[in-house]
Protein backbone atom coordinates (compact mmCIF):
# COMPACT_ATOMS: atom_id res chain seq x y z
CA UNK A 1 0.00 0.00 0.00
CA UNK A 2 1.16 3.38 -0.88
CA UNK A 3 1.08 6.41 0.82
CA UNK A 4 -1.17 8.04 -1.65
CA UNK A 5 -3.76 4.73 -1.21
CA UNK A 6 -6.40 6.44 1.23
CA UNK A 7 -6.56 9.49 -0.54
CA UNK A 8 -6.91 7.78 -4.39
CA UNK A 9 -9.65 5.55 -2.80
CA UNK A 10 -11.62 8.38 -2.32
CA UNK A 11 -11.16 10.26 -5.37
CA UNK A 12 -11.54 6.91 -7.25
CA UNK A 13 -15.38 6.70 -5.48
CA UNK A 14 -15.48 10.51 -7.04
CA UNK A 15 -14.94 9.69 -10.59
CA UNK A 16 -18.16 8.25 -12.76
CA UNK A 17 -18.20 5.71 -15.29
CA UNK A 18 -19.34 8.62 -17.86
CA UNK A 19 -16.74 11.31 -16.55
CA UNK A 20 -13.77 8.21 -17.00
CA UNK A 21 -15.22 6.84 -20.78
CA UNK A 22 -15.34 10.50 -22.28
CA UNK A 23 -13.42 10.67 -25.84
CA UNK A 24 -12.69 14.09 -27.23
CA UNK A 25 -13.61 12.32 -30.67
CA UNK A 26 -17.54 12.21 -29.22
CA UNK A 27 -20.07 13.68 -26.90
CA UNK A 28 -20.50 10.40 -24.33
CA UNK A 29 -24.12 10.54 -22.89
CA UNK A 30 -25.54 7.24 -23.50
CA UNK A 31 -23.33 4.42 -23.65
CA UNK A 32 -23.40 1.69 -25.70
CA UNK A 33 -21.18 -1.31 -26.53
CA UNK A 34 -20.46 0.85 -29.89
CA UNK A 35 -19.00 3.11 -27.58
CA UNK A 36 -16.14 1.25 -26.82
CA UNK A 37 -15.21 2.47 -30.58
CA UNK A 38 -13.84 6.21 -31.21
CA UNK A 39 -15.20 7.49 -34.00
CA UNK A 40 -11.69 7.12 -36.30
CA UNK A 41 -11.93 3.28 -35.50
CA UNK A 42 -9.31 3.37 -32.44
CA UNK A 43 -10.56 1.61 -29.02
CA UNK A 44 -10.37 3.53 -25.71
CA UNK A 45 -7.62 2.93 -23.54
CA UNK A 46 -7.98 -0.43 -22.30
CA UNK A 47 -11.00 -0.30 -23.93
CA UNK A 48 -12.62 1.49 -21.07
CA UNK A 49 -10.64 5.00 -20.75
CA UNK A 50 -11.19 7.93 -23.09
CA UNK A 51 -8.81 10.43 -23.27
CA UNK A 52 -10.46 12.92 -22.04
CA UNK A 53 -11.41 11.18 -19.20
CA UNK A 54 -7.76 10.15 -18.50
CA UNK A 55 -6.90 14.09 -18.33
CA UNK A 56 -10.02 14.53 -16.03
CA UNK A 57 -8.43 11.61 -13.79
CA UNK A 58 -4.69 12.21 -13.77
CA UNK A 59 -5.91 15.89 -13.14
CA UNK A 60 -8.17 15.17 -9.97
CA UNK A 61 -5.31 12.41 -8.25
CA UNK A 62 -2.86 15.21 -8.27
CA UNK A 63 -0.42 13.78 -11.11
CA UNK A 64 -0.34 16.78 -13.56
CA UNK A 65 -0.14 19.17 -10.56
CA UNK A 66 2.79 17.28 -9.11
CA UNK A 67 4.48 17.25 -13.14
CA UNK A 68 3.70 21.31 -12.94
CA UNK A 69 6.32 21.42 -9.91
CA UNK A 70 8.74 19.87 -12.25
CA UNK A 71 8.29 22.87 -14.77
CA UNK A 72 5.95 21.36 -17.01
CA UNK A 73 2.49 22.49 -18.23
CA UNK A 74 0.04 22.22 -21.13
CA UNK A 75 -0.17 18.27 -21.29
CA UNK A 76 -1.19 16.77 -24.00
CA UNK A 77 -2.62 12.94 -24.13
CA UNK A 78 -2.06 10.15 -26.94
CA UNK A 79 -3.36 6.70 -26.80
CA UNK A 80 -3.66 3.44 -29.03
CA UNK A 81 -3.63 0.04 -29.26
CA UNK A 82 -2.25 -3.21 -30.95
CA UNK A 83 -3.89 -6.15 -30.41
CA UNK A 84 -3.96 -6.62 -26.49
CA UNK A 85 -1.33 -4.01 -25.82
CA UNK A 86 -2.44 -0.50 -24.82
CA UNK A 87 0.02 2.60 -24.82
CA UNK A 88 -1.16 5.89 -23.06
CA UNK A 89 1.76 9.10 -23.95
CA UNK A 90 1.67 11.55 -21.87
CA UNK A 91 3.96 14.97 -23.32
CA UNK A 92 4.85 18.54 -21.40
CA UNK A 93 5.47 21.81 -22.10
CA UNK A 94 7.60 24.33 -20.00
CA UNK A 95 6.99 27.95 -20.52
CA UNK A 96 10.16 28.72 -22.40
CA UNK A 97 9.00 26.81 -25.19
CA UNK A 98 10.29 23.21 -24.34
CA UNK A 99 8.01 20.20 -25.06
CA UNK A 100 9.14 16.99 -24.00
CA UNK A 101 7.39 13.06 -23.17
CA UNK A 102 7.28 12.28 -19.67
CA UNK A 103 5.11 9.23 -19.29
CA UNK A 104 5.06 6.37 -21.55
CA UNK A 105 2.75 3.10 -20.55
CA UNK A 106 2.35 0.11 -22.53
CA UNK A 107 -0.19 -2.23 -20.31
CA UNK A 108 -2.25 -5.67 -21.31
CA UNK A 109 -4.72 -7.66 -20.31
CA UNK A 110 -2.96 -11.39 -19.11
CA UNK A 111 -3.92 -14.25 -17.45
CA UNK A 112 -1.37 -15.36 -14.40
CA UNK A 113 -1.01 -19.34 -13.79
CA UNK A 114 0.46 -20.22 -10.42
CA UNK A 115 1.71 -23.05 -9.31
CA UNK A 116 -0.31 -25.21 -6.71
CA UNK A 117 -3.36 -23.56 -7.75
CA UNK A 118 -5.78 -25.02 -10.87
CA UNK A 119 -6.89 -21.38 -11.85
CA UNK A 120 -5.72 -18.12 -13.61
CA UNK A 121 -5.98 -14.52 -12.58
CA UNK A 122 -7.14 -12.08 -14.67
CA UNK A 123 -4.02 -9.21 -14.16
CA UNK A 124 -3.11 -5.99 -15.76
CA UNK A 125 0.48 -6.42 -17.04
CA UNK A 126 3.11 -3.82 -17.16
CA UNK A 127 5.29 -4.19 -20.28
CA UNK A 128 6.53 -0.75 -20.38
CA UNK A 129 6.31 2.22 -18.14
CA UNK A 130 8.72 5.36 -18.42
CA UNK A 131 8.50 8.70 -16.38
CA UNK A 132 10.74 11.19 -17.71
CA UNK A 133 12.05 14.76 -16.95
CA UNK A 134 13.82 15.54 -19.86
CA UNK A 135 14.58 19.15 -18.54
CA UNK A 136 15.93 17.58 -15.26
CA UNK A 137 19.79 16.76 -15.32
CA UNK A 138 21.52 13.93 -13.37
CA UNK A 139 23.41 14.79 -10.01
CA UNK A 140 25.90 13.40 -7.77
CA UNK A 141 22.70 12.47 -5.39
CA UNK A 142 20.80 11.05 -8.53
CA UNK A 143 23.02 9.48 -10.86
CA UNK A 144 22.16 8.03 -14.40
CA UNK A 145 20.78 4.91 -13.99
CA UNK A 146 20.86 1.77 -16.38
CA UNK A 147 18.35 2.36 -18.91
CA UNK A 148 18.20 6.17 -18.48
CA UNK A 149 18.30 8.43 -20.78
CA UNK A 150 17.01 11.51 -18.67
CA UNK A 151 16.36 11.88 -14.90
CA UNK A 152 13.13 10.34 -13.99
CA UNK A 153 9.89 12.62 -12.54
CA UNK A 154 9.50 11.70 -9.18
CA UNK A 155 5.99 10.40 -9.55
CA UNK A 156 6.30 6.88 -9.57
CA UNK A 157 4.46 6.08 -6.38
CA UNK A 158 2.04 8.07 -7.76
CA UNK A 159 1.13 6.32 -10.46
CA UNK A 160 1.65 2.68 -9.20
CA UNK A 161 -1.24 3.56 -7.11
CA UNK A 162 -2.87 5.18 -10.17
CA UNK A 163 -2.43 1.78 -11.86
CA UNK A 164 -4.29 -0.04 -8.82
CA UNK A 165 -6.77 2.15 -8.96
CA UNK A 166 -7.18 1.30 -12.74
CA UNK A 167 -7.37 -2.56 -11.69
CA UNK A 168 -9.94 -1.92 -9.12
CA UNK A 169 -12.17 -0.07 -11.86
CA UNK A 170 -11.63 -2.62 -14.52
CA UNK A 171 -12.26 -5.35 -11.82
CA UNK A 172 -9.30 -7.28 -12.06
CA UNK A 173 -7.38 -9.77 -9.72
CA UNK A 174 -3.87 -8.13 -9.74
CA UNK A 175 -1.18 -5.86 -11.15
CA UNK A 176 2.26 -7.36 -12.78
CA UNK A 177 5.42 -5.99 -14.14
CA UNK A 178 8.59 -7.21 -14.73
CA UNK A 179 11.55 -5.71 -13.43
CA UNK A 180 13.93 -5.20 -16.41
CA UNK A 181 16.81 -4.16 -14.39
CA UNK A 182 18.19 -5.04 -10.51
CA UNK A 183 17.17 -1.07 -9.23
CA UNK A 184 13.02 -1.69 -10.90
CA UNK A 185 13.00 -4.69 -9.11
CA UNK A 186 14.31 -3.11 -5.62
CA UNK A 187 11.61 -0.05 -6.14
CA UNK A 188 9.07 -2.44 -7.00
CA UNK A 189 9.46 -4.98 -4.43
CA UNK A 190 8.29 -2.17 -1.71
CA UNK A 191 4.71 -2.91 -3.29
CA UNK A 192 4.80 -6.08 -5.43
CA UNK A 193 5.54 -9.59 -4.35
CA UNK A 194 7.48 -12.12 -6.61
CA UNK A 195 5.50 -14.86 -7.50
CA UNK A 196 8.36 -17.55 -7.46
CA UNK A 197 9.59 -17.24 -4.22
CA UNK A 198 13.49 -18.07 -5.62
CA UNK A 199 13.65 -15.20 -7.49
CA UNK A 200 12.08 -12.99 -4.04
CA UNK A 201 15.12 -15.64 -2.74
CA UNK A 202 17.33 -14.01 -5.40
CA UNK A 203 16.63 -10.31 -4.87
CA UNK A 204 16.77 -10.48 -1.04
CA UNK A 205 20.40 -12.17 -1.66
CA UNK A 206 21.66 -9.63 -3.64
CA UNK A 207 20.40 -6.36 -1.37
CA UNK A 208 22.39 -8.05 1.41
CA UNK A 209 25.54 -8.73 -0.37
CA UNK A 210 25.60 -4.71 -2.23
CA UNK A 211 23.68 -2.90 0.59
CA UNK A 212 24.94 -4.65 3.63
CA UNK A 213 28.21 -5.64 3.07
CA UNK A 214 29.14 -3.94 0.38
CA UNK A 215 28.01 -1.03 1.53
CA UNK A 216 26.99 0.49 -2.15
CA UNK A 217 25.16 3.37 -2.22
CA UNK A 218 22.16 2.52 -4.74
CA UNK A 219 23.67 4.17 -8.40
CA UNK A 220 26.61 2.01 -7.50
CA UNK A 221 25.23 -1.20 -6.94
CA UNK A 222 22.27 -0.69 -10.13
CA UNK A 223 25.35 -0.76 -12.14
CA UNK A 224 27.30 -3.33 -10.54
CA UNK A 225 24.81 -5.63 -11.15
CA UNK A 226 24.42 -4.22 -14.79
CA UNK A 227 28.37 -4.28 -15.55
CA UNK A 228 28.23 -8.28 -14.51
CA UNK A 229 30.68 -7.45 -11.28
CA UNK A 230 28.10 -9.51 -9.09
CA UNK A 231 29.26 -13.28 -9.22
CA UNK A 232 27.82 -16.41 -8.48
CA UNK A 233 29.40 -19.65 -7.05
CA UNK A 234 30.40 -20.82 -10.18
CA UNK A 235 32.28 -17.00 -10.48
CA UNK A 236 30.63 -16.60 -13.40
CA UNK A 237 28.80 -12.91 -13.79
CA UNK A 238 25.17 -12.87 -12.88
CA UNK A 239 23.19 -12.06 -15.58
CA UNK A 240 20.12 -10.36 -14.32
CA UNK A 241 16.53 -11.88 -15.55
CA UNK A 242 13.41 -10.19 -14.56
CA UNK A 243 10.13 -12.62 -13.64
CA UNK A 244 6.75 -11.77 -12.32
CA UNK A 245 6.21 -9.60 -9.40
CA UNK A 246 2.37 -8.74 -8.54
CA UNK A 247 0.39 -6.57 -6.36
CA UNK A 248 -2.85 -9.21 -5.70
CA UNK A 249 -6.21 -7.42 -5.27
CA UNK A 250 -7.94 -10.83 -5.28
CA UNK A 251 -8.41 -12.34 -1.69
CA UNK A 252 -6.59 -16.20 -2.51
CA UNK A 253 -4.21 -14.53 -4.73
CA UNK A 254 -3.55 -12.03 -2.05
CA UNK A 255 -3.39 -14.13 0.75
CA UNK A 256 -0.21 -16.70 -1.31
CA UNK A 257 1.34 -14.20 -1.96
CA UNK A 258 1.80 -12.46 1.54
CA UNK A 259 1.27 -15.25 3.51
CA UNK A 260 4.52 -16.07 5.94
CA UNK A 261 5.34 -19.38 4.35
CA UNK A 262 5.99 -17.55 1.05
CA UNK A 263 8.39 -15.14 2.49
CA UNK A 264 9.68 -17.53 4.99
CA UNK A 265 10.61 -20.19 2.12
CA UNK A 266 12.66 -17.23 0.29
CA UNK A 267 14.96 -16.58 3.17
CA UNK A 268 15.40 -20.20 3.42
CA UNK A 269 16.39 -20.26 -0.34
CA UNK A 270 18.10 -16.71 0.00
CA UNK A 271 20.40 -18.31 3.17
CA UNK A 272 21.62 -20.41 0.43
CA UNK A 273 22.45 -18.27 -2.43
CA UNK A 274 26.30 -17.22 -2.73
CA UNK A 275 26.73 -14.51 -4.66
CA UNK A 276 30.06 -12.08 -4.47
CA UNK A 277 31.02 -8.74 -6.09
CA UNK A 278 34.28 -8.54 -7.88
CA UNK A 279 35.41 -5.21 -5.99
CA UNK A 280 38.77 -4.37 -7.53
CA UNK A 281 36.66 -4.97 -10.96
CA UNK A 282 33.71 -3.01 -9.48
CA UNK A 283 36.17 -0.49 -7.98
CA UNK A 284 38.19 0.19 -10.71
CA UNK A 285 35.38 0.62 -13.04
CA UNK A 286 33.01 3.13 -10.96
CA UNK A 287 36.34 5.03 -10.69
CA UNK A 288 36.20 5.29 -14.64
CA UNK A 289 32.97 5.96 -15.40
CA UNK A 290 31.38 7.60 -12.18
CA UNK A 291 31.55 11.34 -13.72
CA UNK A 292 29.71 10.25 -16.56
CA UNK A 293 26.66 9.01 -14.70
CA UNK A 294 26.37 12.93 -13.85
CA UNK A 295 24.66 15.55 -16.19
CA UNK A 296 23.90 14.58 -19.74
CA UNK A 297 24.23 11.31 -20.65
CA UNK A 298 26.37 10.94 -23.73
CA UNK A 299 24.59 10.89 -27.22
Amino acid sequence: MTRFASRYRRIARSLSHVELMRSSMEETFALTDADLLDKDGGRRFLDYYGDEGIAVALERYGLYDAIRRRGWDDFTIQTHAVDERHTLLVDGHTSDGGTGRLLELVVRRDRLRVDGFDRTWEVLTIDWLGLRNPRARFTAERMRLPGQDTPGLGVGERVLELLYRVVDRLGLDGLLTVAEYFHNAVLYSRELVYVDPWYRAQLLALEALLFEREALGFAEAAWAVHWGHVRGPDDAALAWRGEAMVHAREPTLHAHLTARAHAERAEELASHLRYTLARSEHDERWSRERDALVGDPPA
